[in-house]
C-alpha cells in the first residue's frame, strides 16, 4: 500500500509540470521609483525510506537533526516563500523581505517567534566609491549555497551548508577593489544569530577573487565566542558560561568549463575546549557538479564527507560521533526563465547508527526530493 502511494506521488509530480506555461518572459521583476518588489516559492515533496517517526529528515538517534532544508518526510510542503522589496539609488540601498516554510521552521528554531519571519532587513551606504556599509540581516558570508534553491546546482542544501549560518546579523564593509577583487568585513552578533545569545560579538572576513569571469576562489572566516553543540545548550538561553573561542574557515573555488560546473569546497573549525587545553576541530570537504545537457536539462551530482567526531556542530550522541558520508544525483529541469523543477536521490552512510530507521538505529539512510520552485 505504501508503494503504491509513493508511486502515485510521484506521478503527480512528473505530471504537474506539464500544466506550466513553457512561455518565457524577459522579466517578472516588478519596479518603481528605484524601488524592486520580488517573491520566491519552493514546494517539494520529500521520501526518507527510513521512515523516521517523527517525519523529519535527518534527525539522528539522540533526537537532534542536521538536515533543516527540505528536510519532511511523506508529505507535500512549501521549504520557504519570500516576498522582498528592495531600494537602491545613487549612495544608498536597502532591502525588506519575509518569509514562511519548513525552512523556517527548523532553521530559526532558536530566534524569538516575532523574528523567525524575517529573511532580510538592512540598509546601505556608499560611504565612498565602491565602499559600502551595510547594517542589518543579511545572508552569510560563509559557503557557495543560498537558502534560494533556485539558485543552487542542486535541490538541497549539502550537510557543509546546512551546518554553517544561513544568516547573520551585524554590520558589514564591503570594497570592490576592481572587476576581479572584493573585499568584505564584518561585526557580527554570532554564529547564525539574530537575537545575540552571549555578550560576545564576532568577526568575520571574505576574500573573493574571479581571476577569470567564469573562476571564482572565496575564502570566508569566522572568529567569535560560541557554546558548541557538545555542551549541550540546547535549552540555555545565554550561553555566556559555555562559549570559547571558535575560528571558522570556508574555502571554495567555482568554475565553469562550456556546459560543466565545478564547484570544490572545504570547510575547517576549531573550537576551544571548554575546560581544558587544546581545540576541538572539525572539518568537511565538498565537491558538486553540474553539466548541462542542453540550455534547459541539467545534470547534478555531489559527494562530501563531514567529520565532527567532538560533536562541536552535529552532536550524533555516539561513540565516535558524527562521521559521515554524502552522495547526492539529481536532475534539473528548467520549465521557464522563472520556474525549475528539480528531482534529486540522496545517500548517507555513517560511521555510527546515528540515523533512525522505523524506531531503530540505522549506519545509513536514503532519501528522494522533488520540487518546483518559483521566483520573480
Amino acid at each position: 500500500m505504501k508503494k503504491r502511494v509513493l508511486v502515485r506521488v510521484f506521478i503527480v509530480l512528473m505530471i504537474l509540470p506539464i500544466f506550466v506555461e513553457a512561455q518565457e518572459k524577459d522579466s517578472l521583476r516588478i519596479s518603481k521609483n528605484n524601488v524592486n518588489l520580488w517573491g520566491y516559492a519552493d514546494i517539494y515533496y520529500g521520501y526518507n525510506f527510513n521512515q523516521p517517526p517523527s517525519r523529519v529528515d535527518g534527525e539522528m538517534v539522540n533526537g537532534n537533526i542536521f538536515l533543516y532544508s527540505h528536510n519532511r518526510h511523506n508529505e507535500f510542503n512549501i521549504n520557504n516563500g519570500i516576498v522582498g522589496l528592495e531600494y537602491s539609488k545613487d549612495r544608498v540601498r536597502g532591502a525588506f523581505a519575509l518569509q514562511s516554510g519548513t525552512y523556517v521552521q527548523y532553521n530559526y528554531a532558536a530566534e524569538p517567534a516575532v523574528l523567525r519571519n524575517i529573511f532580510e532587513a538592512y540598509a546601505g551606504y556608499m560611504v565612498a566609491n565602491k565602499l559600502w556599509i551595510d547594517a542589518g540581516i543579511f545572508a552569510s558570508h560563509i559557503g557557495s549555497e543560498s537558502a534560494i534553491s533556485f539558485n543552487d546546482l542542486t535541490l538541497s542544501r549539502s550537510m557543509m551548508a546546512d551546518n554553517t549560518p544561513y544568516y547573520e546579523t551585524g554590520v558589514k564593509a564591503t570594497y570592490e577593489v576592481n572587476d576581479q577583487l572584493l573585499l568584505t568585513g564584518l561585526a557580527l552578533n554570532g554564529w547564525q544569530n539574530i537575537t545575540d545569545h552571549n555578550k560576545n560579538k564576532a568577526l568575520g572576513s571574505q576574500i573573493q577573487y574571479k581571476p577569470h569571469e567564469k573562476v571564482l576562489i572565496n575564502y570566508s572566516t569566522f572568529y567569535g565566542k560560541e557554546a558548541g553543540a557538545y555542551e549541550n545548550t540546547t535549552e540555555i538561553v545565554n550561553t555566556d558560561s559555555l562559549s570559547t573561542r571558535r575560528f571558522f574557515n570556508d574555502l571554495y573555488v567555482q568554475a565553469t568549463f562550456n556546459k560543466l560546473t565545478i564547484l570544490a569546497a572545504f570547510d575547517i573549525g576549531f573550537q576551544k575546549k571548554l575546560n581544558s587545553n587544546g581545540d576541538y576541530v572539525w572539518w568537511n570537504p565538498n565537491l558538486i557538479l553540474k553539466c548541462n545537457i542542453t540550455d534547459k536539462i541539467a545534470l547534478a551530482a555531489r559527494g562530501e564527507y563531514y567529520n565532527d567526531k567532538n560533536g562541536v556542530i552535529i552532536n550524533s550522541g555516539t561513540v565516535n560521533g558524527f562521521q559521515t558520508f554524502s552522495g547526492s544525483l539529481g536532475l534539473n529541469l528548467k520549465l521557464t526563465e522563472h520556474m525549475i523543477w528539480k528531482i534529486e536521490g540522496k545517500a548517507f552512510e555513517s560511521k555510527d547508527k546515528v540515523f533512525i530507521n522505523n524506531a531503530k538505529t540505522s549506519n545509513s539512510s536514503i532519501l528522494v526530493l522533488s520540487s518546483v520552485a518559483f521566483k520573480f
